[in-house]
């Protein structure tokens, strides 16, 4: 079964499990059912939407480690705005159904809870697996083994890593440009046999990033060379602008209240400028909040680490809320910068640390910066050269992926990001 129809089938139990759940919360009850469907097949679309932006339908990148805080923390924010949307927008219902919402949401937290686990389960039969044979370099065949047994419900099971293929293989991942010709020949003669694909294309599939020792010159021509995206870049650029001046108009009378009180509790300046590399490698000046002491980087550009002293405690506050971010909205009203895109970096610490070090690097710039991204969702926030090397994985399958569809995974994630916290 395809990675979509295991979604489409989580996605379908699962509002089969709520509604069940009502069922019986409602019954036990002794109240009447007909108003409660009504009611509910308004509230719990938004509960899906609270799962989705958990990344509990992103089987790629979910970690079923996680899942115990995911549903705890998308159930209880599922019944609080449940709460308001039932006093805000009253549907034309004689019922406001408090305890009943409440012993659903926790019903139901049990309930998806042992349906995931069942899901994880049944698609991680060891019968079930494709058994998988991956060639190529080193690091790229260890991480992507690492992920295939971090998700074992993607459907995969490495049987080897060398260039012996065993008879029950099913499929086969291999390194461009890796192997021998007589290996190559051996692999073309299983054609229509065993499935074969590249294997920076099969990373991409189990982790949702591009692996840089997988990849060469001829990707990048292959893939990002040319895409007929003007259609894309249209709606994309046209949704930015528009959002952005409906967000500054709608922010504007809580600005004339923050920029006071920032401007006597936290001091001058209250704004922060510094040239990022944009489009096409183009410097612009980019717009924050301040949250740093004044002169920061006197000693020149650094990282900024967990527990950095350099951050003001209100500072904490306008990073962890993303507030600091706002004024970015001016760089994307200016065509700069986008909503969703690869993180802008400072020229200097591109030219010093970053482009001698690793490979490709200028080339996430093949599209516009954003205020949030792919990499921001699904990876830690990163402070070494490390860290930005693992980040142009994601932010590369971004640059090869991108659509209006994944611009809107990001920005539900980055929902999430703010609220948990992640990504400071």
């Amino acid at each position: 079964m395809s990675n979509r129809s295991k979604t489409l089938l989580l996605l379908l139990v699962d509002f089969t499990l709520l509604f069940s759940v009502l069922t019986l919360v409602t019954l036990s009850r002794g109240h009447s059912l007909p108003e409660h469907y009504r009611l509910f097949a308004w509230i719990f679309p938004f509960w899906g939407v609270m799962y989705f932006i958990e990344g509990m339908y992103s089987l790629r990148t979910y970690n079923p480690a996680t899942l115990p805080i995911s549903l705890i923390r998308s159930n209880f924010l599922s019944i609080v705005f449940s709460f308001i949307f039932i006093y805000l927008f009253p549907i034309e219902e004689e019922i406001t159904p408090k305890t009943n919402l409440v012993l659903t949401g926790m019903a139901s937290l049990v309930v998806l809870y042992l349906w995931r686990k069942i899901f994880f389960s049944i698609f991680s039969i060891n019968k079930r697996l494709r058994e998988t044979v991956l060639i190529g370099t080193p690091e790229t065949v260890d991480m992507v083994r690492a992920e295939i047994e971090r998700k074992p419900h993607l459907g995969y099971k490495v049987i080897s890593t060398d260039e012996s293929i065993p008879a029950n293989t099913k499929l086969i991942a291999i390194e461009r440009n890796f192997a021998k010709t007589e290996l190559y020949s051996k692999i073309f003669s299983l054609l229509g046999k065993v499935e074969v694909i590249d294997l920076a294309s099969f990373a991409e599939k189990v982790s949702g990033k591009i692996p840089l020792s997988a990849i060469d010159e001829s990707w990048f021509i292959e893939y990002c060379g040319y895409q007929e995206s003007r259609s894309y870049d249209f709606l994309k650029t046209l949704i930015d602008k528009l959002t952005a001046v409906l967000m500054l108009l709608l922010f504007t009378p809580f600005a004339l209240v923050l920029l006071p009180l920032l401007r006597i509790f936290h001091g001058s300046p209250l704004f922060f400028k510094q040239y990022r590399v944009g489009l096409n490698n183009k410097p612009f000046k980019l717009y924050k909040l301040r949250s740093m002491v004044v002169d920061a980087e006197k000693s020149g550009a650094q990282w900024s680490k967990p527990g950095d002293a350099r951050i003001t405690r209100i500072g904490k506050i306008l990073r962890m809320t993303r507030m600091d971010e706002l004024p970015q909205l001016i760089n994307i009203i200016r065509g700069e910068m986008s909503f969703v895109g690869p993180r802008p970096e400072r020229p200097e610490m591109i030219e010093s640390e970053l482009s001698p070090h690793i490979p490709f690097y200028n080339l996430r710039h093949l599209v516009k910066p954003g205020v949030t991204g792919w990499a921001q969702v699904t990876f830690r926030y990163g402070y070494s050269t490390e860290d930005s090397k693992e980040k142009l994985q994601f932010d590369l399958f971004y640059v090869k992926n991108r659509s209006i569809w994944l611009d809107m995974l990001v920005f539900l994630k980055t929902i999430k990001t703010v609220i948990s916290g992640a990504g400071q």
